[in-house]
């Protein structure tokens, strides 16, 4: 069993003296019990010596420095820049109600048309064109931004 699972017919002793020792420790605690019984015990701790042995075969062991590991890891910045964008974009648009928030991030974040903005929120497009307008100039005084007329 051990040489057809493991492909190592070396382990069948050690895996079957561990079957053993774990199937007496268990059986001395019990009353007397039958061959039959005894043999059945035996093949469970036998074959649990065996799923362990391939458990632990099949762990990653990784050998190096912790400057080795990091190398391997998948970089984390990219889930921080978005955690911090978040966090940014909930603190710029605090003070904003919630329903020209919604009009804000349709029209500037996914780029949706003006007629598309006022149908969701249910508001005149010139309406809610000059709000969000408003709201844009009332941030970048808060923020310091001070915008440079056009020249055109």
């Amino acid at each position: 069993m051990a040489a057809n699972l493991l492909g190592d017919e070396s382990l069948a002793h050690e895996l079957m003296e561990a079957a053993i020792q774990q199937t007496k420790e268990k059986l001395a605690d019990l009353a007397p019990v039958s061959l039959e019984e005894a043999r059945t015990e035996l093949g469970r701790a036998y074959r649990n010596a065996i799923r362990r042995e391939r458990r632990a075969r099949s762990k990653i062991t990784l050998e190096g420095t912790c400057d080795d590991v990091e190398l391997l890891l998948s970089p984390v910045a990219p889930a921080t820049d978005a955690i911090h964008a978040e966090h940014d974009l909930a603190a710029i648009l605090y003070d904003t109600p919630p329903d020209l928030q919604r009009a804000m991030l349709m029209r500037y974040g996914a780029r949706s048309t003006w007629e598309e903005v006022a149908e969701e929120v249910q508001k005149p497009k010139d309406s809610i064109r000059i709000r969000c307008q408003r709201e844009i100039n009332r941030i970048r005084r808060r923020l310091g931004i001070q915008v440079r007329p056009s020249k055109d």
